[in-house]
C-alpha cells in the first residue's frame, strides 16, 4: 500500500481543497447566514504546477507526505535517481520519481508514518478530516479548516486486507465554543 499522496491524490487533497476550502457566508434577508463553498474548479492544469525549482519541489513533495528537503533532491539527481533535463527544472514525471524513491524507501513526514502505523494511507487520513470539516463548516455556518487538532480521532484497524479506516468528530472543547458562537 503507498502511503505518500499520488499526484491526483495530491491535487485532490490539497490543491482543490484549497479552492474549494475557501468559502463564504451567503445572507439572505430574513435567513440566517449560510456557509457555503466556493464554486469548485476544474482540475489545474499540468503547467499551473510544472516545472517547478528545486525548493518547491521539495515543498511539493513535503505537501504530498514525503520528508524531502532540497539537498535531498540534489543527491537524488547526483546519484542518477532522478535526470533532469535542465538543471532546476523539475517536471512532473522528475517529481514522481523522487516521490516513488521516498516511497520505498520510506522517507516520510510524521503524519504520513502515523498513517503508516495505523495502518492507512496519508489519503485516506485527509480525505476524513476534510469530510468533518465541511461538515461543521456546514453545520456551524462557519468555516472550520481542516485540522486534526479540532478533532478526535477515530480509527477502525485494517482488517484482512483492507486499510483501517479513518473518522473525526468535532472535540467537545471546539463543539462547545462554536456552539456558543466564540471563535475557534
Amino acid at each position: 500500500m503507498r502511503i505518500g499522496l499520488t499526484f491526483d491524490e495530491y491535487v485532490d487533497l490539497k490543491w482543490k481543497a484549497g479552492l474549494e476550502g475557501v468559502g463564504f457566508l451567503k445572507q439572505e434577508p430574513g435567513k440566517p447566514p449560510v456557509f457555503e463553498p466556493l464554486p469548485e474548479d476544474d482540475e489545474p492544469a499540468e503547467s499551473q504546477l510544472f516545472p517547478m525549482s528545486t525548493g518547491v519541489a521539495a515543498n511539493h513533495l513535503r505537501s504530498r507526505g514525503y520528508d524531502c528537503r532540497p539537498e535531498m533532491l540534489d543527491v537524488l539527481v547526483n546519484n542518477g535517481v532522478v535526470k533532469l533535463s535542465q538543471p532546476d527544472v523539475w517536471t512532473r514525471a522528475d517529481v514522481d520519481a523522487a516521490a516513488d524513491y521516498f516511497e520505498e524507501a520510506g522517507i516520510r513526514t510524521p503524519y504520513a508514518d502515523m498513517c503508516a502505523t495505523l495502518g492507512c494511507s496519508y489519503a485516506d487520513f485527509l480525505r476524513p478530516l476534510r469530510e468533518a470539516a465541511r461538515e461543521a463548516s456546514r453545520k456551524y455556518r462557519r468555516r472550520i479548516i481542516a485540522d486534526d487538532q479540532l478533532f478526535v480521532m477515530h480509527r477502525v484497524p485494517p482488517r484482512d486486507d483492507r486499510p483501517a479506516v479513518i473518522s473525526f468528530t468535532l472535540c467537545d472543547d471546539i463543539r462547545e465554543r462554536l456552539e456558543r458562537g466564540e471563535e475557534v
